[in-house]
C-alpha cells in the first residue's frame, strides 16, 4: 500500500491545538468525536510518545515527525467509528493485542469518564509496552492493566477487542480466538480489502467468528486506505484453535506477508 501525504498546518500538540487537528482533518465529524475524549489525557500520552520514542524504539523513522496524524487521530478516529456502531464501551472490556507502546488501546482510556472501558493492554514483549506502563505509574493512571503474554497462549474474557500492530488477518481473530466471549467483538484495523474470500470465511469459522460489518474509512485517506471488520464471537473455536505460532506466521507470510498498516 502506497501510503498518500500528510501535509497539512503545523499543529501544537496541546489539547487545543489537538482538538483543531481533529476539525481539520475531520470536518463532518469533529461535533462527535471532540466531546467523547478527555484532551488532557491525549495530549498528555502524545507528549509520552514522542519523548520515549527513541528509547522505546516507538515508531518506524518515518512517523517520528507523524505522530498526530498517523497515530493518534488514526486511532481516535477508529474509536469514533467503533462507539458510533456498538454505542458506548462503559459496560465493556476492552483489550489491545499486540499493543506495542499501547496504540490505539491507550485511547479508550482517553474517552471520557462515561464512555471508559475497562482496558487491558495486551503484547508479548516489554521494549515497548513497560514505558507506557511506567508512564501510567507515574501519573497515576488507573483503569489500564498490562498484560504481558502471547494472545495464542491467553484465554480471557473481553467484551471488545482490538489490534493494529498484530498479526495480519485473518489470522489475527484466530490467535485472539479465545480472547473474546461469546457475542464479543473482534475488530481488527486494517489497510486494504485484499483477502481471499474462500480462506478468510474458513478461518474465521473455524475461529468462531462471523463477519457482521465491514467499514470503510475514506476520511482516512490521507493516510492510505483504511478499514475495519466487526467480528462478532457466535461460536466456540475449534478443537486445536489457534494453532502453534510458527504455522500461523508461516501460513500468512506465503499468502499476503505483512500489511504494511501494521509497520
Amino acid at each position: 500500500m502506497i501510503e498518500t501525504e500528510t501535509s497539512h498546518p503545523d499543529f501544537n500538540h496541546d489539547p487545543d491545538g489537538i482538538q483543531a487537528a481533529v476539525k481539520f482533518r475531520f470536518p463532518k465529524d469533529a461535533e462527535q468525536i471532540l466531546p467523547l475524549f478527555d484532551w488532557e489525557l491525549v495530549s498528555l500520552f502524545l507528549s509520552f510518545l514522542k519523548d520515549k520514542n527513541q528509547a522505546g524504539g516507538f515508531f518506524s523513522k518515518r512517523d517520528t515527525n507523524e505522530i498526530l496524524d498517523r497515530h493518534v487521530l488514526e486511532s481516535i478516529f477508529h474509536l469514533y467509528k467503533i462507539h458510533s456502531i456498538l454505542g458506548s464501551f462503559n459496560k465493556m472490556k476492552v483489550g489491545d493485542a499486540g499493543t506495542g507502546p499501547g496504540v490505539p488501546g491507550f485511547f479508550f482510556r482517553c474517552l471520557v469518564e462515561k464512555e471508559r472501558p475497562k482496558l487491558v493492554l495486551l503484547d508479548s514483549q516489554r521494549r515497548k509496552l513497560s514505558h507506557t506502563e511506567n508512564f501510567v505509574k507515574e501519573n497515576k493512571i488507573s483503569g489500564v492493566e498490562f498484560l504481558f503474554a502471547r494472545a495464542e497462549d491467553w484465554k480471557t474474557d473481553w467484551n471488545l477487542g482490538v489490534s493494529r500492530g498484530f498479526v495480519p488477518y485473518p489470522w489475527s481473530a484466530e490467535v485472539l480466538s479465545r480472547c473474546i466471549i461469546k457475542n464479543g467483538y473482534y475488530v481488527p484495523f486494517i489497510g486494504k480489502d485484499e483477502f481471499d474470500a474462500k480462506l478468510e470465511k474458513k478461518i474465521l469459522n473455524d475461529s468462531g467468528f462471523e463477519v457482521e460489518k465491514t467499514v470503510f474509512l475514506p476520511e482516512l485517506d490521507f493516510l492510505g486506505m483504511r478499514h475495519i471488520k466487526f467480528l462478532k464471537k457466535v461460536g466456540s473455536a475449534r478443537q486445536g484453535i489457534p494453532r502453534a505460532w510458527k504455522l500461523l506466521e508461516k501460513e500468512s507470510k506465503e499468502f499476503y506477508g505483512k500489511d504494511s498498516i501494521h509497520k
